[in-house]
């Protein structure tokens, strides 16, 4: 079924779990949309919260009845990509739209994406990811999530991506969330739960392009998140995006986009070249140049983003946080790589 120009329905699936702190004001975004309520269904698919989720769910006062439902759906698995298959079968509307609950979206975010996904005839469409700091009392903490989110939104940090850099709308090889065809879901089937890790976005946008669907990145729509705080945790987080990539890597023997090959690859060549210096000087020329044009790369790309905010404390935070994204998440890819968990079960480390 073909999205109509009059006002399709929406189907807004949640995906949650142990998200008290979070779920309230993800409701209040969600019902404060420009977008008609008697057209959005909301559906909250729980990963069997633990904490009282549930119970704030229940307590939500949705102002005026905009919404026609809010809804909590078990999701037994607990999976991101169980929630959403739970939620695109039991979702009525012709459009699907990912919603994260830590997300933060303005009022005109579905509008918007219900617009361009008619408009452009896209079969997925996405947005800006722009990140946020959370005043949490802790100046040193604001400073480093500061800077996190900086290098997030820098070319140097993660290359191309536009629904980080947000340069320009256009045709993309991903976009972040999504906002859905239901109807494409029966073309090239529902998210991956079989997978150990998986990048379950790059898939099953790759999927989409594969089967001769468009993928559509809308600058002008927005979506905000907190990124981490601190250097161990972000750690963590890249050490385990790398290994959701290498996943993909495995499933699909390809890479989606080049800017995934490049951390890799400079570990890889870092590796080798260390080690070859021990005995060649022209390996330690090498690996001299490979390793003093990044680490100056480096220290130019945060002096002057330190310089344009005007604050001296975030240049080491830079200084610190490229290398921990870069390391972090090739490192992540090659563990995944040798650790070839079977099909079903969940990767760890």
């Amino acid at each position: 079924m073909e999205i109509e120009k009059s006002l399709p329905m929406v189907s807004v699936v949640v995906p949650v779990k142990n998200e008290q702190d979070n779920i309230f004001a993800c409701l209040e975004n969600l019902t404060s949309q420009t977008y008609p309520g008697d057209r959005t269904e909301i559906l909250l698919v729980d990963g069997m919260s633990t904490d009282k989720t549930r119970d704030v769910v229940k307590s939500f006062r949705n102002n005026g009845d905009k919404v026609a439902v809010i809804e909590i759906i078990d999701n037994p698995k607990g999976q991101r990509a169980s929630a959403m298959n739970i939620g695109i079968g039991s979702a009525k509307g012709d459009v699907v739209i990912r919603i994260d609950a830590r997300t933060k979206i303005n009022s005109d975010y579905i509008e918007k994406c219900v617009e361009t996904l008619v408009e452009t005839g896209a079969d997925n469409v996405g947005g800006m990811q722009v990140p946020q700091v959370k005043h949490n009392g802790s100046v040193a903490r604001e400073l480093t999530q500061r800077a996190i989110g900086m290098a997030l939104s820098h070319p140097f940090g993660i290359g191309n991506a536009q629904f980080r850099l947000g340069r320009q709308s256009g045709y993309a090889d991903t976009v972040y969330l999504g906002c859905f065809k239901k109807n494409i879901f029966s073309r090239v089937g529902l998210f991956d739960e079989d997978a150990s890790v998986i990048s379950e976005d790059s898939d099953m946008n790759y999927r989409i392009r594969k089967a001769g669907g468009s993928v559509y990145f809308n600058k002008d729509i927005v979506a905000f998140y907190f990124p981490r705080d601190n250097f161990i945790d972000l750690a963590r987080l890249y050490f385990r995006y790398g290994g959701a990539k290498a996943g993909n890597f495995l499933k699909i023997k390809n890479f989606t986009a080049w800017r995934q090959l490049v951390p890799p690859v400079f570990l890889v060549s870092i590796v080798i070249l260390g080690l070859a210096s021990i005995f060649s000087l022209w390996a330690q020329a090498a690996f001299a140049f490979v390793l003093g044009t990044y680490l100056l790369t480096d220290l130019l790309v945060s002096a002057k983003l330190a310089v344009k905010e005007k604050q001296a404390s975030l240049f080491y935070r830079l200084f610190t946080v490229f290398p921990i994204l870069h390391f972090s998440w090739a490192s992540g890819f090659f563990a995944r790589l040798l650790q070839r968990p079977k099909a079903g079960r969940y990767w760890g480390y």
